[in-house]
């Protein structure tokens, strides 16, 4: 297992108050050293270069975004510093490593330690503080050499971004549990499927507010392994969002840090199951930097010890 990430990402200071803030790295990498050691975090220097940016987004999006060179507001709440383009760039650099690692065999899992997220950006426009969609570009490199990759997003926020990015293939399927009409508003319905050649590869599990880790797992036994099992990818990501846990500021689940243990263990079975235990990961939201760094935790320490646990069964 190898967690990346790069100090840059904590330097970038947003303005006052902003709940997307440079500590959800700082904090987390501390925590995460003092859990499992000084080495836990790899550290990647590479930077997206324009051209990678533009295998998922608009020539002209990425152009605009290169143009800017002072803290500029891209909607009401997704703010581009005056490092904006040095911190996206890092952080789509850290996840294309990443999934380069998981294809050459480098590593059969990892995490990817970035901010700002990315699962709600499209094609041509950034939302919900997410500028470029840094799971979407990792998969796109994936399917350079790979032919079907599951991506299973489980931030309390819809992915919408990711959604409109693959729902009109057939070669990414994917599954997306949220909290119901959160953000964005009116997205992430159970009957969006996918269209045209992608009709039928899109997953929505929309639940209620308030709901428990119990429920989260339940829908990925019933509902998303089945369909998993069905289709065979050859790689699972994960759009690791940790905002469903009990507490945070931009949720109302109720999950606890030891919820997100299980759901990943469930995904690295899966990965055991369908695609020779490849599992790449990456963070999306999680606001209460104490609750996050103990959710993400305690998924590192799933992924860090599944090859022990696997020898030991």
């Amino acid at each position: 297992m190898i967690c990346v990430s790069n100090p840059l990402l904590a330097e970038y200071r947003p303005p006052p108050g902003h709940p997307e803030h440079p500590h959800r790295i700082s904090y987390v990498r501390e925590f995460l050293e003092e859990r499992f050691g000084k080495e836990i975090v790899s550290v990647s220097r590479r930077m997206a270069t324009p051209e990678e940016l533009c295998s998922v987004h608009a020539r002209e999006y990425i152009e605009y975004l290169f143009s800017l060179n002072a803290e500029t507001y891209l909607d009401y709440e997704t703010v581009f510093s005056e490092r904006g383009l040095e911190e996206i760039r890092c952080a789509a650099g850290i996840c294309l490593d990443l999934m380069e690692y998981i294809l050459s065999g480098t590593a059969r899992k990892g995490f990817a330690l970035i901010r700002p997220p990315g699962h709600h950006a499209g094609y041509n426009r950034a939302m919900g503080y997410c500028i470029v969609n840094n799971i979407a570009l990792a998969v796109q490199k994936g399917l350079q050499k790979l032919q079907r990759i599951a991506v299973i997003d489980w931030d309390a926020h819809h992915g919408n971004g990711t959604q409109e990015l693959f729902e009109e293939t057939d070669r990414v399927f994917f599954v997306d549990i949220h909290q119901d009409n959160l953000f964005p508003i009116q997205s992430g319905a159970a009957d969006e499927t996918g269209k045209n050649k992608g009709k039928g590869f899109t997953l929505n599990i929309p639940l209620p507010a308030g709901s428990t880790g119990v429920q989260y797992l339940d829908s990925m036994d019933a509902k998303i392994y089945p369909l998993l099992k069905a289709y065979k990818p050859e790689l699972l990501c994960v759009s690791a969002g940790f905002d469903a846990v009990a507490g945070d500021l931009e949720g109302g689940m109720t999950l606890t840090p030891q919820d997100f243990g299980a759901m990943t263990e469930r995904i690295c079975t899966w990965a055991d199951e369908f695609c020779g235990g490849s599992v790449f990961m990456t963070l999306e939201g999680g606001y209460r930097i104490e609750s996050l760094s103990a959710a993400l935790s305690e998924c590192i320490g799933v992924l860090q010890n599944w090859r022990r646990h696997e020898l030991g069964r």
